[in-house]
């Protein structure tokens, strides 16, 4: 356990990846990660078996979801999202708080390189 204020970035090790994922705490299934994307770099379609906030630190993402289920948001922002035939996109941007529900399907792509923090509960 750490007891100091740190930076983000001095958990990533590999600035060249394309991806990092890096495990801070985990309890009963909750999990907090911090995860490092790099511009036009994505996680390809998954689902996850928890409910998921996204904390971007720095960055931009766009986070897509099919659109034969549900938007999977915990707040409703259907009306925010851009739409194509199969999906509805989000971008989330520096500061700002992501929520969706667990067991619905969806893809990340940073548009810039990104650094967030996924909690996973």
């Amino acid at each position: 356990m750490l007891y100091r204020a740190i930076e983000p970035e001095e958990f990533f090790n590999e600035k060249d990846a394309d991806h990092e994922i890096v495990d801070i705490l985990q309890n009963n299934g909750a999990h907090l990660k911090l995860v490092y994307l790099k511009k036009e770099n994505s996680f390809d379609s998954h689902v996850s078996n928890t409910d998921v906030c996204i904390y971007l630190l720095n960055g931009e993402l766009e986070i897509s979801f099919s659109k034969e289920n549900n938007c999977g948001c915990s707040i409703c922002g259907c009306d925010e999202a851009e739409e194509d035939e199969n999906y509805r996109k989000y971008k989330i941007k520096k500061g700002q708080l992501f929520l969706f529900e667990k067991d619905v399907l969806h893809s990340l792509t940073a548009l810039k390189d990104s650094a967030f923090m996924l909690i996973k509960i």
